[in-house]
């Protein structure tokens, strides 16, 4: 599965109820776009589950938006099932998708962005999860490790997508 033709729009950790059922952790509930009868990809999140690293297509059978994200996929009737293949990453194809408004992106956008602090190179985003509370930007750093930072406005003031580059103010020392 090539990323970049991909949107990722959430995770799974949780089955839901003893009939197959999965609690989805979408990453914007409120303007998901998921629905009955799409067809979405399932990747791996950790080696205990048996999806494959590359991703399985899987059709939405019904899907329940409330505290919880309910969702239901063709195929799966049994939580021994859902146990099976979770944790996992949720897809779509970036094509299904509208494009974004001016100003706006994807999550996914960001992956790779050059990470600039007061002009100098830092490091790029690697990859990004949602703690809850907000979303987490991982930054590879050049000098090495890693450096996850919430993406909030006050350490991440600039993005400029077409540009291939993000701001970050000075977190402290890292």
């Amino acid at each position: 599965m090539k990323e970049d033709k991909y949107i990722q729009l959430g995770t799974c950790f949780k089955p839901h109820g003893i009939k197959g059922e999965f609690i989805f952790n979408l990453f914007n509930v409120e303007e998901s776009t998921l629905k009955k009868n799409q067809s979405i990809i399932l990747k791996s999140e950790a080696p205990t589950s048996s999806l494959s690293g590359d991703g399985k297509s899987f059709k939405i059978e019904s899907i329940r938006f409330g505290n919880k994200v309910i969702v239901r996929l063709e195929g799966i009737a049994d939580r021994n099932i859902v146990e099976d293949i979770i944790p996992f990453t949720i897809w779509v194809q970036r094509s299904t998708m509208q494009q974004p408004v001016e100003g706006e992106f994807y999550l996914n956008d960001l992956l790779k962005l050059e990470v600039y602090q007061a002009d100098e190179l830092v490091g790029s985003v690697e990859s990004f999860y949602d703690n809850g509370a907000q979303t987490v930007l991982v930054i590879s750093l050049l000098k090495g490790g890693e450096l996850e930072l919430p993406f909030v406005d006050q350490f991440f003031p600039v993005v400029d997508i077409e540009g291939k580059r993000i701001e970050m103010n000075n977190p402290g020392e890292f």
